[in-house]
């Protein structure tokens, strides 16, 4: 019997994941059920549960993947542009613009979260990840406007209301709809300069 590759069982767990992510956008996540994503995949329940063992930890790869590997290229671009609160807000953002990114199913993970142990430490480190890389990539900027002694100390708490801008956004699309980052980032600066 072939060996089955970390690559195809990671790729099968993307199919799973996408067929999820859309049963969760015409359900909601309580709405959803593992026969539905069967349903929506094509695949049998036992193909689902070879990969997940329950709804929960589904949920919770969906969570994880879905904004993780926009912070990966983050945390490796050298780009300038980044190394500022607008320019990495704007990056991090730009991930709604991708079809596969959905405000709505985002938000109800951060509802579920809160009864959800589970779903709580994927959403938290995934949020600490990001706010991890803003102060990271924002050090230079900060070390410009505070000096050395206290950089490190404005790049985290900037790094925090970053993070705090990026969900308000989030919450926003999902409520609202999707609207120019930029305008966004606009409005929220000349909000924060009044």
């Amino acid at each position: 019997m072939p060996r089955v590759t970390d690559a195809y069982r990671r790729a099968r767990r993307d199919e799973i994941a996408s067929a999820a992510l859309r049963c969760l956008r015409r359900n909601g996540v309580s709405g959803t059920s593992i026969a539905d994503v069967v349903a929506e995949s094509g695949l049998s329940a036992g193909a689902i549960y070879s990969h997940f063992r329950n709804k929960a930890e589904l949920a919770a790869y969906i969570a994880g993947s879905m904004m993780t590997w926009r912070i990966e290229e983050f945390e490796e671009s050298a780009d300038p542009a980044l190394a500022t609160p607008a320019g990495g807000m704007r990056y991090l953002l730009g991930v709604f613009e991708q079809p596969d990114v959905a405000p709505e199913v985002v938000l109800q993970f951060w509802g579920e979260a809160t009864n959800d142990p589970d779903l709580h430490a994927v959403m938290a480190g995934v949020i600490g990840r990001m706010r991890t890389a803003f102060a990271a990539a924002i050090r230079p900027w900060a070390l410009e406007r505070a000096g050395a002694a206290d950089a490190e100390a404005l790049a985290g708490r900037t790094a925090s209301v970053m993070v705090a801008l990026c969900q308000g956004y989030i919450a926003n699309a999902a409520l609202f709809g999707l609207r120019p980052v930029d305008d966004y980032l606009a409005d929220a600066a000349a909000a924060l300069d009044a």
